[in-house]
């Protein structure tokens, strides 16, 4: 009876330390997980910073770039009108009349274009525009059909003279 008692009490001793030193590993793992999840959670807050800024400035310098490219081809159209407006003054006074129209429609345009430049600039500097994931969409967008109308402007500047003045 000794021997049982003996063995059972052996057997309990050592199921005891096992169950009492994988509830102190649990613990310690738990503890590194927790400390593991802080470490990212703060590893992904600096990273999504960091993409902030960089999407703002790959944005700001983009938009610099399309802003020097869009003012150079604003004066250049502007350059081209007034060109045109003193090549008109060789055509008769019907036609005259009719491309007068024809450019002052196309100058409006044009200057339509420079304060959508000029209002779209200012919301850079003032810092309006909000940078995250769909800026670089929104603005590529904006560029796309900025570009668009200046084409449209330009290709009829070119049309208009084409057949009437030359």
């Amino acid at each position: 009876m000794k021997a049982k008692i003996l063995a059972l009490a052996v057997i309990v001793f050592m199921a005891g330390s096992t169950l009492i030193g994988c509830g102190q590993a649990s613990k310690q793992d738990a503890k590194s997980v927790k400390e593991d999840a802080k470490v990212l959670g703060n590893d992904l807050k600096k990273g999504a910073v960091d993409t902030s800024k960089e999407i703002k400035m790959t944005v700001n310098e983009n938009w610099k770039k399309f802003e020097n490219r869009s003012q150079s081809a604003i004066t250049a159209t502007d350059a081209q009108i007034k060109t045109l407006r003193t090549k008109m003054e060789s055509a008769g006074k019907a036609e005259k009349e009719k491309l007068t129209i024809a450019l002052n429609q196309l100058e409006q345009k044009n200057e339509a274009l420079k304060n959508k430049l000029a209002e779209r600039g200012k919301e850079f500097k003032d810092g309006v525009i909000s940078f995250n994931e769909t800026t670089m969409a929104n603005e590529q967008e904006f560029e796309r059909e900025f570009t668009h109308d200046m084409d449209e402007i330009g290709a009829a500047l070119k049309d208009l003279f084409k057949d009437n003045v030359d």
